[in-house]
């Protein structure tokens, strides 16, 4: 990650000076401190958040039809904004989505692809630091254990696909400041490297 003082050019204005200066103290002690700061309460019950947790989503390997639509908790990549069924557009969007994938589950999967035990111990300590840039750690909470999700395994599906009032119900957890700033950053960084180094160029006239 930049170093602080660049950071800050980025973080949000409208956070309170106290929740600011917070997410401030908790970037400050990054990577240790990824634990429950990642996550909040008390948000609004019928709003559909960046980054929560909900359960069961419609999941599908499009290479294994025949396995059929599974119901998992994932977790939202779309915008709040953009979910926002008050916010009308000529076309509607939809809600991108990924799998949140047990990190026990994921272990088992490196070492059946026959990654050896030191490797596996390493690429799991990197995750855990969120040195991945494809993937986003998740600490233990509530009923998920560790987990994983991944920017390159998006689903999408209807915004109306969930009853609003049902919200509260499905949300596993929402990002605190510190867990979304984290969150859309390397997001970003997977979505939108400007620094690809590829020289495009333009066409010629």
């Amino acid at each position: 990650m930049m170093p602080l003082d660049d950071l800050r050019v980025y973080l949000p204005k409208y956070l309170s000076a106290e929740n600011y200066d917070q997410l401030i103290s908790q970037l400050r002690d990054f990577p240790a401190n990824i634990d429950k700061r990642m996550f909040t309460i008390g948000l609004e019950p019928n709003i559909i958040y960046q980054g929560d947790a909900l359960k069961d989503m419609p999941v599908v390997n499009i290479e294994n039809l025949d396995l059929g639509v599974k119901q998992r908790p994932c977790m939202i990549v779309s915008n709040t904004c953009d979910m926002d069924l008050n916010n009308t557009r000529m076309y509607p969007t939809t809600m991108l989505y990924t799998p949140i994938v047990q990190l026990n589950n994921y272990i088992k999967v490196l070492s059946q692809y026959g990654a050896s035990e030191e490797k596996i111990k390493n690429h799991i300590s990197d995750v855990k630091a969120q040195k991945v840039s494809s993937m986003f750690y998740l600490p233990s909470i509530g009923e998920l254990g560790e987990s994983v999700v991944f920017f390159d395994r998006l689903l999408h599906v209807s915004q109306k696909y969930i009853d609003r009032n049902t919200v509260q119900a499905r949300r596993l957890f929402s990002l605190s400041d510190y867990g979304f700033y984290l969150f859309v950053f390397k997001l970003s960084i997977h979505l939108s490297r400007i620094r690809e180094g590829v020289n495009r160029g333009a066409i010629a006239e």
